[in-house]
């Protein structure tokens, strides 16, 4: 999978679905308990799919992994607790605050947050972003933005030495 730094972000090129799973639990290897991503991306890029990828690379039973689109919120238990929330349908950030999330930043886990660009001013200092764009019908380019040891981690976790775990 194709990839690249620019200043303050790791580009990834997703061909496919099995690539999203990839960089998903690259992702899970390289996250610790109090970590905030925030993923932005038009209704059908794959929000929730790389979150459901996230998830099960930190052990939540893939069955139990539902879009938070109606619920707003879900969490999981894996190696550590997992809050999936969904911000597409507040009508207004103080929503957001309502949903008790903020509770858990800094906490023992890993909080998700589809459309989190709409409470971007909620999210805490170190959030990373996942801007997700669709380039096709099943690719995909993906800005992320984190410290840049996070990057490097990441990106070494993505190189040519380190498959896909398995075909979708």
């Amino acid at each position: 999978m194709p990839m690249h730094r620019d200043a303050d972000a790791l580009i990834v090129e997703l061909s496919s679905e099995a690539e999203t799973e990839h960089l998903g639990r690259a992702i899970a290897e390289v996250v610790s308990p109090g970590t905030v991503i925030g993923l932005i991306g038009p209704l059908g890029a794959g929000k929730t799919r790389l979150s459901r990828a996230i998830a099960e690379g930190l052990g939540v039973d893939p069955g139990a992994i539902a879009s938070p689109t109606f619920v707003l919120i879900h969490e999981y238990e894996g190696r550590f607790p997992v809050f999936h929330a969904d911000s597409y349908r507040l009508d207004d950030p103080d929503e957001f605050d309502a949903l008790g999330l903020v509770d858990e930043f800094g906490g023992p886990g890993v909080c998700l947050i589809e459309w989190a660009d709409r409470v971007a001013d909620r999210l805490p200092e170190g959030t990373w972003w996942v801007e997700i764009e669709p380039t096709g019908a099943a690719s995909r380019r993906l800005r992320v933005r984190a410290r840049p040891i996070i990057l490097d981690q990441l990106a070494d976790r993505l190189g040519p030495g380190n498959p896909p775990l398995h075909d979708c």
